[in-house]
């Protein structure tokens, strides 16, 4: 006489037999097993709901899925590493503006940026401040409507004398009304060599000695300030 083995510990013994051989989360064989062990020993007294039958196949579909998913998000991570490395290697040699309020002068440099105004100003002003925090030359700029600008600063004090090369800081307010506020600057960097970690990501070294990531760089300009 065929024994008929309840289809509830048919489940739960391919269950065991599933965690036995493989990692604890179900993946899409296991399911797929686990549910044709269900259909196989049902108990002809107590069938499997139709709706039950179909929630299942729900599931596998959504695991099927998903697998699927993750393999597209793998193949998209691996591309976009690609494009990132290509596109690194294209700054060697070029100078980048990143979004900073310090500056590096050389003995024979100018200093040039960029600042960002998010409305039209009649008085914009540019404050150069030695490392202890002095301020050695404040520059009137003029007016300006909203939008992004250009800035020059010559390397001199406000005695028109040469300062001596190192770090200052420059900061760029604007009057609004009867009111100033600090305005975002952007500033240069020349990009010296770029490294690559092993799992892909672009380090971008200066010559001032800076590492910093692909994504810091706000654009990208040879000699000139232009788009």
């Amino acid at each position: 006489m065929t024994e008929i083995i309840p289809a509830s510990l048919q489940q739960y013994q391919a269950t065991e037999r599933i965690e036995e051989a493989s990692s604890d989360e179900l993946g899409q064989d296991e399911f797929l097993t686990l549910m044709l062990t269900q259909l196989k020993h049902q108990d002809p007294f107590q069938p499997m709901e139709n709706g039950e039958f179909i929630g299942q196949l729900a599931q596998f579909s959504t695991v099927s899925g998903i697998e699927q998913m993750q393999v597209a998000l793998e193949d998209l991570s691996g591309s976009f590493v690609s494009n990132q490395t290509l596109e690194a290697t294209r700054l060697v040699g070029k100078e980048v503006l990143i979004e900073s309020d310090t500056v590096f002068l050389d003995e024979n440099n100018e200093i040039n940026g960029r600042f960002q105004l998010d409305a039209a100003s009649g008085d914009v002003q540019l404050t150069v401040l030695d490392q202890a925090g002095a301020a050695v030359n404040q520059i009137s700029l003029g007016e300006y409507p909203a939008g992004r600008h250009d800035f020059t600063w010559n390397g001199m004090d406000k005695n028109n004398n040469r300062l001596p090369s190192g770090a200052y800081s420059v900061q760029v307010t604007s009057r609004i009304g009867d009111t100033y506020g600090a305005a975002s600057t952007l500033v240069g960097r020349q990009v010296e060599s770029v490294e690559f970690s092993n799992a892909g990501s672009a380090e971008i070294n200066t010559s001032n000695g800076e590492v910093m990531s692909l994504s810091d760089v706000r654009a990208v300009r040879e000699n000139s300030l232009t788009e």
